[in-house]
Formats: C-alpha cells, structure tokens, sequence
C-alpha cells in the first residue's frame, strides 16, 4: 500500500481526474476516490505528502457547514446529504489535493495539460456531434434549448459532453481565460502558436454554443484584460458594433434577443428570480436544503403553473445560493467565489515568477468570465463545471509561489 501511495502515483490520479472532469459528470469518480485515498494513507504513514491549507479557509469552511446543515431542512434530507457529499465536499477535496500536490512549476504546467488535452476532446466530439444536423435537431426539440418559433433557424447548438450549451459555453470562457494569459505571456514560437489554435478551436465552439450568457462573459475577460493587461484590448469593444451593422446571422439576432421583451427565456428567469427571492424570504436561516431548488420550487411557482416541470435551480448563482443554503451559507460561498479572483489579482500584482503571475492573471480573468455568466445562469450547478472551476481556482492559487 506504501508504494502505491507514493507522491508520483498520487499525482498521476489526479491528472488523470483534471483530465477526465469534462469528459464525464460521475466518470472521474474512478480516480478522485483512489487519489483521495491514497493520499490519506500517504499522509497518515510516511508523510510525504503535507496537507496545504487553502487561504482564507474559514470563508468555505462556514459554506460547508451551512450546505450540510441545511440538507436537514430539505424536502427531501436524504437525497440533499447524498448531494452535498458527492458535490461540495468533493469540491473541496479536489482543491486541497491540487494544493498540496502540486507546488512546482513543473507539476502545475502537467495539470494544465491535462485540462487542455480535455478541453480538447471536448472541443472534437462537440464538433462530431454538431456535424449530425439531425440528432442536434431532435435534441433541440427534446431539450427545449431554443424557442422556435423566436427563432426558427437555429436548428443547431454545440453542447458536446457538457449536457448543454450553456454548460459547455461556461466551460469554454474558463479554459479561454487561462489559455488567453498564457498565449500572451507565452516566448516560445511553437507553444504560442498551439495555444493560438486552441483558444481558436475553443472560440469557435463558444460562437456554436449560442450562450448569450457566455458571449456575455467573453466580454469581461476583454474587460479584464483591458483593467489589468493592456488597455489598448479595449479597442475590441469597437467590433461589437461593427458586427452588428454588418452581419445579421442567428448569432447577432440571438445576441439581440436579450435586449427584446419577447424571448420566453429571458421572461422565464425573471419569473424565476421572483419566486427564489420568495424562497429567501421564507428561509433565510438555512435556506430550502442543498440542491432542493428543485423539490421547493413547486411551491413558489408563481409562472409556469405546472407540476410536471421540473426547474433544477435559479438561473443565477447568486440567488439560487441564499435560497438553498440561507444567507449566511451563501454568502460564504460568494465570498469564496470572489475570494479566488482576489487571491489570483495578489498573485498577479506580486512579485512571484512569470508563471504563477500568468497563473494568476488567468485565475482573475475566469472569475470574471464566471461572475457574468452567473448572473443569468447558475453553471456551477453543473458538476463537471464546478470541478474545474474550482480545481482551476487551486492551480492558480496554489500556495508554491507565494
């Protein structure tokens, strides 16, 4: 057991896990439970590997406390629990492994691999399945991911191993905030010019996910990189405009909607919105039991009026937190939400090496991305979404650099 719980095999789990998280949302479970495990007894025997405490640690401690918590005070407490043990806690787990695994550049550059040659098998299967016109049209149809007759052209939406377009739309940004710092801050030819393809690879699977949210989102890391890289980025607003005049496709016309009154989408989450607030108001303490948006929702449903239809969470990250876990608990997860972009911001403006300064600026950049689209949509409530977002956070962050 010693030897198979030795650092480098530990390691190896763990980019095989990086790797595996878009592939699947329960297939990576094969190799986080043995990289836990091993751990544990690498830990409680030889030691050889240090258990890292993550900064501010306190913030998603109360977060994990007020979920666990709060699952007593669910419809159905049973399944809550199952939930929050297979979900924050696990998010948690991961983000401590990553930080006490991997503190050398050379590690951290072989997880980021890792997540590229994912990001990569994502970006092929998507394109695979976008080419089948009529297996997108029925799940289109089946799914409910467009209004057709809002918008009887848009046959087709890339969501690839994502579940749906806006999960993989969210995917997307973040692989493209990191991949932007290191495209820029990348000297050697040949990398660069792997990343340039990739980020346009990627670009173009954002541009088929027809995810206003994500669109949205590519703004901000403009934005980001405008505040805190190069101002002459900002330039690149200039070209939404132009865009617009000169292009009237189902990308533009999509775009548009969400300044209209008449795409039943946008109407939905606003009904949404007023039905959590209800719930927040109800249940401020403990909130209505992790992951129970959707065993509570019937009886806040004030638009739809059918109980047939399941709605699974807010369609925004920040409401659907206080309405699940209470006011106390999301704000603390929110806190650590922003927590990252602020540790990622330090590390930037530091004094660190190049690499974990890139690190960082990507770090920042994504929260940025996933701080907009999470205003419209709630993606970490995606799985395979979460485990990036936060094992991405914990490579950023980590503490080797500080």
């Amino acid at each position: 057991m010693r030897f198979l719980a030795s650092k480098k095999n530990i390691q190896n789990l763990l980019y095989a896990t990086l790797f595996l998280l878009p592939l699947h949302p329960y297939v990576f479970y094969v190799t986080l439970f043995p990289c836990l495990l091993l751990w544990a007894v690498n830990h409680c025997t030889t030691g050889e590997v240090k258990c890292v405490r993550p900064r501010l640690w306190g913030l998603p401690a109360v977060f994990l406390a007020c979920a666990f918590f709060s699952g007593f005070h669910s419809p159905d407490p049973a399944f809550s629990l199952m939930n929050w043990a297979f979900q924050p806690l696990m998010y948690a787990a991961i983000y401590l492994l990553i930080l006490s695994l991997l503190s050398s550049v050379r590690e951290k550059e072989k997880a980021l691999y890792a997540f590229l040659a994912g990001a990569i098998c994502v970006a092929a299967y998507g394109f695979i399945q976008y080419a089948n016109v009529a297996g997108m049209a029925a799940d289109m149809t089946a799914q409910s991911w467009v209004d057709p007759e809002r918008f009887p052209l848009l046959r087709r939406r890339m969501y690839s191993t994502l579940e749906n377009p806006n999960l993989l739309g969210a995917y997307a940004v973040m692989i493209i905030s990191i991949l932007t710092a290191f495209f820029l801050r990348e000297r050697q030819k040949k990398r660069k010019w792997a990343f340039a393809i990739i980020l346009f690879v990627l670009l173009l699977c954002l541009a088929l996910t027809y995810s206003r949210g994500a669109w949205l989102s590519l703004a901000a890391i403009v934005l980001g990189l405008t505040l805190f890289y190069d101002k002459r980025f900002g330039f690149l607003f200039f070209l939404i405009p132009l865009v617009l005049f000169f292009y009237h496709g189902q990308m533009v016309e999509r775009f548009l909607s969400l300044f209209s009154g008449e795409d039943t989408s946008v109407g939905l989450r606003f009904a949404l919105w007023e039905s959590t607030i209800a719930m927040i108001e109800e249940h401020p303490l403990l909130g209505v039991g992790w992951g129970s948006y959707y065993l509570a929702y019937p009886d806040y449903n004030f638009f739809i009026q059918d109980e047939h239809v399941l709605i699974f969470h807010a369609h925004n990250m920040y409401l659907n937190m206080l309405a699940e876990v209470g006011i106390i608990g999301g704000a603390a997860f929110l806190l650590t939400f922003f927590a990252q972009g602020f540790l990622c911001w330090k590390l930037y403006r530091g004094k660190a090496s190049l690499f974990t300064r890139t690190l960082g600026l990507g770090g920042l950049l994504m929260v940025m991305a996933i701080a907009v689209i999470s205003m419209s949509d709630h993606v970490l409530f995606g799985r395979s979404i979460s485990f990036c977002f936060w094992s991405l956070s914990a490579l950023c962050v980590g503490s080797g650099d500080w």
